[in-house]
Parts: C-alpha cells; structure tokens; sequence
C-alpha cells in the first residue's frame, strides 16, 4: 500500500481508535500515546494491509490488543519480579492494590486457558494474543472459519462469566 492510499484509509480512523482507547484506558494521555502506537504499526505494516478486508476493524484490534498490553505491563513487571528501572516504571502510577486486581485477573485468565481442551487454547492464543482473523486462525488449524466463529464466541461467554463475580 503506498502512502497516499494509507493516509486515505487509516488516517481518518484515527478518532475512532482513540474513542477506543478512551474506553478501554480512561487516561487522555495513554489514549493518545496508544493510539499513536497503532497508526505507526499500521504504517509499518502497510505492505500487507491491501490484504485486510476490514480497515477499521482490523485497527480497533490492534488499539484494543495495545490497550490490553498497556494494562498488562505493570502486573508483568510483578511477575517478573524484579524492580522497575526508572525508565520502566509507568507514565500512571497505580496503587498496589490495582496492580494486584490486574496481576489477579491475568494469572486466572491464565489458569482458565490452561484448562482448556488443546485446540481451544491453540485458537484462543492465536486469535486473542496474536490478533489472527478467524479466517486466518481457521486456515492455520484445518478446520472451517464457522467454527473458529463459534469456538470463539463460547470462549469469550465462558470468559465473561469468568469475570462476572469480579464487576463492582
């Protein structure tokens, strides 16, 4: 894709992938500076992105998934168990008790996977951490785009209901 076709189709997306982080950051800071994160990884990648069906969806998952990873990093830094640097520590600062509620709900979305039967784990990694579409996901495993759909959308029901008694 060249630059003229790249600013014409993901520039003007840039509001909605900022909407986006809004909602998932609530902190105009992060927002913008992830929303900046994705415009630049669309931008390298935009030799492949002729291929994507979907523009603007396919650019609310990579903000959603830099959101995710933004939320993620300090309850990493707590896994690793190694003091932060200075540089590392985060631009928010959150309390203890935060960190522990993220670290909390990564370790028991973990546990969840790992229960899982091996194909459902396989399509879950490779459609929630590795951003495949189901068509891509279905190719990679062998089986029918209509059943990564369905598998995907039981997971993510048994995942919510794994969180409901978590909600305020």
């Amino acid at each position: 894709m060249d630059g003229a076709t790249f600013i014409q189709t993901y520039v003007p997306l840039r509001p909605t992938i900022l909407q986006v982080c809004m909602a998932l950051l609530s902190n105009e800071m992060e927002a913008e500076d992830v929303t900046q994160d994705v415009l630049i990884k669309l931008w390298e990648q935009r030799d492949h992105l002729e291929e994507v069906a979907s523009p603007k969806a396919y650019a609310i998952r990579i903000a959603r998934n830099k959101c995710i990873d933004t939320l993620r990093a300090p309850a990493q830094r707590l896994r690793n168990a190694e003091e932060p640097t200075e540089l590392e520590m985060p631009l928010v600062t959150t309390t203890p008790q935060e960190d522990l509620i993220v670290q909390e709900q990564l370790a028991r979305i973990d546990d969840w996977v790992a229960t899982l039967p091996e194909q459902q784990q396989e399509v879950w990694r490779l459609r929630q951490e590795m951003m495949l579409t189901n068509d891509e996901t279905a190719q990679r495993m062998g089986l029918k785009e209509v059943t990564v759909r369905s598998m995907i959308s039981r997971l993510r029901k048994e995942a919510r209901a794994l969180f409901a008694d978590m909600k305020p």
